[in-house]
């Protein structure tokens, strides 16, 4: 392989790698499309008339590169790793919004009991106020 095709794999790697991707698969997918389109574009180049093998071979590398790219970004989008840590990212985003609800709950929560008589009043203050079905508390 040419050095510009070695460098054309590892740039066009670098540059999706670091859009969330992992590395390995996209540089196997780019590295497969690469021979792939390569071989193809030789026994093509081989086949025609007058063809030129070499420049058959690039062309197809060059063809071959960006689609074993793409399958490979595409496979590693949808594998289990990458929806696993797209699924914790999530939860961790929403367990962020549910503690600061919580708090909020808790502090209103507090705001109420503060607002809110405490214990029974005293026994010389207390009237006997039963007038049919209660919800537990006679004194009220």
């Amino acid at each position: 392989m040419s050095r510009a095709f070695l460098a054309l794999i590892f740039s066009a790697s670098l540059c999706v790698g670091g859009c969330g991707f992992h590395a390995k698969p996209l540089a196997i997918g780019a590295v497969g499309g690469g021979l792939a389109g390569a071989g193809t574009g030789a026994i093509v180049g081989a086949v025609i008339a007058n063809g030129d093998v070499a420049a058959s071979a690039l062309l197809g590398g060059a063809i071959g590169l960006p689609v074993g790219l793409a399958i490979a970004a595409i496979y590693d989008y949808n594998s289990d790793l990458s929806v696993r840590e797209r699924n914790q990212a999530l939860i961790m985003e929403n367990q962020e919004e549910l503690y600061a609800r919580q708090r909020e709950i808790d502090a209103l929560r507090e705001k109420v009991r503060d607002d809110g008589p405490r214990g029974n009043p005293a026994e010389e203050l207390r009237d006997y106020q039963y007038n049919g079905h209660s919800y537990g508390n006679y004194y009220r």
